[in-house]
């Protein structure tokens, strides 16, 4: 199942942008998708650098080819959300595997060593929800498959 998703930015949430606009939309398709490695892509739609300008939060949109996954890792000082989107696979939190579909919500507090992967019958597509924004710097990836 796919969950049709826009980002939209109402009147209250005008702080997030540089732009004085009551409203601002975006649809993922308006955004050029960049590959962080081999049968994956990345669409960053809010952030510092991002289309939609925020110096509080971040959003991107990640997939994934059906048996990839990205290696382990956890951010220094950001939490982050990921609300999965489309298709299925297994998110590891500290280790432990945990099965999740479209729909679901998983939390990672700042330090908390994450993994994910798409099933090897399905893509995975998620949006990754960080607060403050993702930076390079907050990054740590463990080396750990």
């Amino acid at each position: 199942m796919k969950i049709p998703v826009s980002v939209v930015l109402i009147p209250v949430l005008t702080a997030f942008s540089g732009i004085s606009a009551h409203a601002q939309t975006l649809t993922p398709a308006q955004v050029s998708a960049v590959t962080p490695s081999t049968g994956s892509s990345l669409k960053e739609l809010v952030g510092r650098n991002a289309p939609l300008s925020s110096n509080r939060l971040s959003v991107a949109l990640f997939t994934l080819k059906p048996g990839i996954a990205y290696p382990e890792s956890y951010n220094k000082t950001a939490e982050e959300l990921f609300l999965i989107h489309e298709g299925h696979g297994t998110v590891w939190l500290e280790g432990v595997p945990h099965a999740v579909k479209a729909g679901d919500i998983v939390r990672l507090l700042a330090g908390s060593r994450h993994r994910i992967a798409a099933a090897p019958d399905s893509m995975l597509s998620f949006y990754a929800l960080t607060a403050p924004p993702f930076q390079p710097s907050d990054y740590v990836q463990t080396g750990k498959p």
